[in-house]
C-alpha cells in the first residue's frame, strides 16, 4: 500500500476511535444525533448505577493472570474521571474526561512497572510500536470497550508482535493529567515484553 492510503486508513481508524470514546464535536452532529446522544447519555447514567467501573474491575481476574510484582488494574481503575467540555480552535465544542489520580497511582509515576493486558493495535502492521493496553480482550476492532481509567497507551522500545493473548509489559509509567485529544490517562514509555 502506498503512503497516502496508509495515512487515510490510519486517519479513519483514529476517527472511529475518537467516536467510540465519545469525543465528537457536537457542532458536527445533526440535531437528531445530538438529541439521540442526550437520550443515550440519560440511559447510560441510569444504567451506570448497575454497571460502574468497579463492576468492570471485579471481572478483570477472569482475564488477567497478574505476574509477581505486577501492578493490578484496580490501581488504575481507582482513578476518577471528571467530564468537561471545551472549544477547539475552529469553534467546535468537545466533551472529554480528565483524570483525578489516586494517591496510590501517583506513587507509581515515572517508576518502572510491570502490567499484563491485551493489545488494541494502532499501527497498520503485525508489529506494534504504539498501541493501547486493556485488561480485557478486544471484542471489536473499532471500539475500545473500556473507560479511560482502564486504558494504557503503550510506546514500545522495539516493535511488539501483535497478540490476541494477554502479554506482560514493563516500562516507565507516565500519568497524563490533560489529554484533550484522546483522553488518555496513562502512558507506558520504553515498554518491552516480559516473558513468564
Amino acid at each position: 500500500m502506498n503512503k497516502i492510503i496508509k495515512s487515510i486508513i490510519k486517519y479513519l481508524f483514529f476517527s472511529l476511535f475518537l467516536i467510540s470514546i465519545k469525543i465528537i464535536p457536537k457542532s458536527l452532529m445533526s440535531l437528531e444525533s445530538q438529541e439521540n446522544l442526550s437520550v443515550q447519555k440519560d440511559f447510560v447514567q441510569d444504567e451506570e448505577q448497575f454497571n460502574d467501573t468497579s463492576d468492570l474491575i471485579s471481572n478483570i481476574d477472569e482475564f488477567i493472570n497478574l505476574p509477581d510484582g505486577g501492578t493490578p488494574w484496580d490501581v488504575f481503575g481507582e482513578t476518577g474521571m471528571n467530564e468537561y467540555t471545551f472549544e477547539d480552535k475552529e469553534g467546535y465544542e468537545w466533551t472529554g474526561v480528565r483524570p483525578e489520580f489516586s494517591s496510590e497511582i501517583k506513587l507509581l509515576e515515572n517508576k518502572k512497572i510491570l502490567v499484563q493486558g491485551y493489545m488494541f493495535p494502532l499501527d497498520l502492521s503485525d508489529k506494534q510500536k504504539t498501541f493501547l493496553l486493556l485488561p480485557f480482550p478486544i471484542s471489536c476492532p473499532y471500539h475500545v470497550h473500556a473507560s479511560s481509567n482502564l486504558i494504557i497507551e503503550v510506546h514500545a522500545k522495539k516493535p511488539v508482535n501483535y497478540s490476541y493473548e494477554a502479554i506482560n509489559l514493563s516500562g516507565k509509567l507516565e500519568l497524563v493529567p490533560d489529554d484533550d485529544l484522546y483522553n488518555i490517562f496513562f502512558r507506558l514509555k520504553e515498554a518491552k515484553v516480559v516473558l513468564n
